[in-house]
């Protein structure tokens, strides 16, 4: 994702799943880590009974919109890889 989509209040996903926008800053956004777990009343906020973690422009390279655009994403890079083995034999 890029800096301009992150909104307040809207979630994203990364590999380690589904994150809440809570603040946005020149360079980083500030999220909390959604998890099913826990009750949802730690989820309101600001202050939050759960960390908020920050996020700077080499953290964007791995956020999506969507959970369905990251695995999309992570599907088509897994197409790519070389298979070990493969090259060279002959």
């Amino acid at each position: 994702m890029k800096h301009e989509e992150f909104r307040p209040g809207e979630s994203f996903w990364t590999p380690s799943g589904e994150w809440h926008c809570t603040d946005i800053g020149r360079r980083t956004i500030v999220a909390i880590q959604l998890e099913t777990n826990l009750e949802p009343s730690w989820f309101k906020g600001p202050p939050y009974a759960i960390p908020e973690v920050v996020f700077d422009e080499y953290d964007f390279a791995v956020c999506y919109p969507s959970e369905e655009a990251m695995f999309a994403d992570r599907a088509a890079q897994e197409a790519f890889k070389p298979v070990p083995g493969n090259y060279g034999e002959g």
